[in-house]
């Protein structure tokens, strides 16, 4: 039996919603009156069985796990993924879905870049294995389907290069997300979803609980220079609750308004950036000041410094720096 659509919260709006049938309905933002309006909405829509058997199915139980055991944001990544794909194949059955339908639904669309491409059946995939785990089936159709390769974050921005980015850019909304993404080191999920109350006042700096960090594995903590904690309090003070940094109208940044905002700027220098090059620009800019691996690795959030061989890499093609590097041992 398929379940029957439920409320969720979603805390970025402060609202509840529904989805209904591949359309998500605003209810209210008391909870209460959310409900009722719920029930209203559901008496207008005559129960529709799911055959057990089919994707749909599938998706409909790996989104109902997602929702219990992910974070919020990941149930709407999947979501909003599994709702394109299902809106191709809306009746395909188990035994009948092969690569090739993936693969069609991902090449529908010229304009997806091949890091988009590899989220699409990234989350396709993962569906299927998760069912295949939990004994929904008994073989994953499309184990073997290929993903293309992500997208390349390697460019590193040097300090004339991000001041001109910061030339280009108008508002103090975008400058400022722009600037603690340079400052910080942070994730980009980071920078979207702080909120005044991760900010430690005493210690300067942001604290995420271990369920609200990447992984939920441990606390991650981003700590702030003079240039990141003038813009963090500015911000906690404009909005005590919610979103910590917004765009111009008030509204928290989303990654799809960011990403319009980069295009902007990439129609002024002919290079598409984005918010991780800010990241490991940081990074590569730690290291090149001489701060050492494992200390940069804790800025960054990892726990160890094998995730910093990729930054190495930038560093293996500045031969400046590694003269230097000789010289200081010799």
């Amino acid at each position: 039996m398929p379940r029957q659509p439920k409320p969720f919260f979603r805390k970025d709006r402060q609202t509840w919603y529904v989805q209904i049938r591949g359309k998500q309905y605003r209810l209210a933002q008391d909870e209460t009156l959310a409900f009722q309006k719920y029930h209203e909405l559901m008496a207008q829509f005559p129960r529709v069985e799911v055959d057990c058997h089919s994707v749909a199915f599938i998706c409909d139980q790996f989104l109902e796990w997602t929702l219990h055991n992910r974070s919020e944001a990941t149930f709407v990544y999947y979501r909003e993924r599994l709702q394109a794909f299902l809106s191709m194949h809306p009746d395909l059955l188990v035994h009948q879905l092969k690569p090739f339908h993936v693969q069609r639904w991902v090449d529908s669309n010229p304009t997806w870049s091949d890091g988009h491409r590899r989220g699409l059946i990234t989350t396709i995939k993962r569906a299927f294995n998760w069912a295949l785990k939990s004994g929904h089936i008994d073989q994953n159709p499309i184990m073997h389907l290929e993903k293309p390769p992500g997208g390349r974050r390697e460019r590193i921005l040097k300090d004339e290069e991000y001041a001109h980015i910061l030339s280009l850019v108008k508002d103090q909304e975008f400058r400022d997300l722009l600037t603690l993404a340079w400052e910080t080191g942070a994730r980009p999920q980071e920078l979207l979803r702080v909120e005044a109350r991760h900010i430690d006042l005493q210690n300067r700096r942001w604290v995420f609980p271990r369920e609200e960090a990447k992984g939920k594995k441990q606390v991650r903590v981003i700590y702030l220079n003079e240039v990141a904690w003038e813009i963090s309090e500015r911000y906690r003070l404009l909005h005590p609750e919610g979103n910590l940094l917004r765009n111009t109208e008030s509204n928290p940044w989303k990654p799809t308004a960011v990403n319009c905002r980069f295009n902007r700027i990439q129609k002024k220098t002919g290079e598409k950036l984005c918010l991780y090059n800010f990241r490991h620009s940081f990074a590569t800019r730690m290291l090149e000041k001489g701060v050492d691996g494992i200390t940069v690795a804790q800025l960054m959030g990892h726990r160890d410094t094998t995730m910093l061989g990729k930054v190495y890499q930038h560093l293996s093609q500045n031969p400046t720096f590694l003269r230097q590097q000789l010289q200081n041992a010799s």
